[in-house]
């Protein structure tokens, strides 16, 4: 017997039966061998056991040793991402930042164990145009020199793969305030936590709404999923829980990252006659996709992943992206909620527009990190198991409740659409339904 991994990896090892030995001989040897050496096993034990080990049911701990900095004037925290603040896809997420960074120097206690005044918090950033060649490379440096607490970031998902690979070898917390990506927490580092949902939730949220709206099997469905790693994990999620549910798309179509010309793609989309378009891709990339189905597809309804709830999303594709329909991971806040409020107000003025689910996450996450910081004291083990310890945390975003690898558990996402350039909430049983029934099929 052997442990194996599933060809989807879902974070449990399963029990692997053994393959036949193909030489007659080998088998004969092996048998005669098996009850002297006291392994006897009935080879069919290992049909319908349970998983040897879930991951995501246990802790994993760091047990290494412990380094509290007491000699520090100041505590860094380090960023992996863009500080570009007039970028319109990552500026949001670090000004966010910033901000919980500011409220935290201004409300600081007093420091574990001393009395004394806390010293005040810092970041530190570093990126690249490359993440992948000088990006990661100037992060690892950034860690050993200047020697940074913990770690925000990154602002995608294959980012913080990346930043995943350098915490695992330095021992710090990592905290990804966006990436939605399953794999990210899968690789049993014990240092990663993720505060956005998962793609699973996504999927999730988004197979229900599309299934209520196209009713029977009579109506067809098109998916339109870009090839970039954020892209492709979630349509795998999404395929996933279709398959489960057992209706798949009609027809996939891919679209490579930056494709200058996609009339391929829409000729065969506009052929497939679709009733409803998935479209699955970043903001600006998801906008494009948007803009074409309107104008190739007419009274097609439009849905699409998370991504549609970006504020570049809303700017890049005008007008046609009224109506899409979406996973909704921040429902701005009611008057009830005053931190959420609050953050909304200041980051209005200050930014001179509403903030989306990223800049939100972000916040919440520098938030969360900060609260563990002050809780644990400048100890990177102690960090973790306060950030641990935490969970379930209630942030402006919505609560965090991380499970034993580090995910947040999140999955009651409401499903959204975009009405007059604002994003309207969608009831799950009435205002899908009465979308439905003013669709007919074709």
């Amino acid at each position: 017997m052997r442990l194996a991994r599933p060809r989807r990896w879902t974070g449990e090892w399963v029990v692997q039966k053994p393959r036949a030995v193909r030489r007659p001989w080998i088998r004969a040897l092996a048998c005669a061998a098996l009850p002297v050496l006291g392994l006897v096993c009935p080879l069919g034990a290992a049909e319908g056991a349970s998983p040897y080990l879930r991951l995501r049911e246990s802790a994993p701990r760091y047990q290494g040793p412990e380094e509290t900095v007491t000699h520090r004037a100041e505590i860094r925290i380090g960023w992996f991402g863009p500080t570009n603040l007039n970028d319109p896809l990552t500026g949001d997420l670090w000004w966010a930042a910033n901000c919980a960074l500011q409220e935290a120097n201004r409300q600081a206690p007093p420091a574990v164990g001393t009395g004394a005044a806390s010293p005040p918090l810092r970041l530190v950033p570093r990126w690249a145009v490359d993440p992948w060649g000088t990006g990661v490379s100037q992060l690892a440096r950034m860690v050993y020199e200047e020697q940074p607490l913990a770690l925000l970031g990154s602002v995608d998902s294959a980012s913080t793969h990346l930043a995943e690979q350098v915490v695992a070898k330095a021992n710090l917390p990592l905290v990804s305030p966006i990436a939605t990506d399953n794999s990210v927490n899968l690789a049993g580092v014990p240092w990663m936590f993720s505060c956005a949902p998962s793609d699973a939730a996504v999927a999730r949220a988004l197979a229900g709404a599309l299934l209520t709206e196209l009713g029977d099997s009579r109506r067809k469905c098109v998916l339109l999923a870009a090839t970039d790693h954020e892209s492709r994990m979630t349509s795998r999620e999404l395929l996933a829980e279709l398959r489960r549910r057992g209706r798949l798309p009609d027809f996939r179509f891919d679209v490579p990252p930056g494709a200058a010309d996609i009339d391929r793609q829409m000729q065969a989309a506009v052929e497939a006659r679709p009733d409803a378009v998935v479209v699955i891709a970043g903001p600006e990339p998801a906008a494009r996709l948007t803009r074409a189905v309107r104008e190739k597809l007419g009274q097609a309804i439009v849905f699409g992943s998370h991504t549609l709830g970006r504020r570049s999303f809303r700017e890049c594709a005008g007008p046609a992206a009224e109506g899409v329909r979406f996973p909704l991971l921040w429902t701005p806040p009611d008057a009830t909620d005053t931190n959420a409020a609050r953050f909304v107000q200041r980051f209005a003025a200050e930014r001179g527009h509403e903030p989306d689910y990223a800049a939100a996450l972000a916040y919440d996450a520098t938030r969360l990190l900060i609260e563990a910081i002050r809780r644990a004291g400048p100890n990177r083990a102690r960090v973790r198991e306060a950030l641990a310890e935490l969970s379930p945390w209630r942030g402006v975003a919505g609560p965090i409740r991380f499970d034993g690898a580090g995910q947040n558990t999140r999955k009651d996402l409401p499903m959204a659409a975009i009405k007059r350039g604002a994003l309207v909430p969608l009831s799950p049983t009435k205002d899908l339904a009465q979308t439905a029934s003013n669709n007919p099929p074709r």
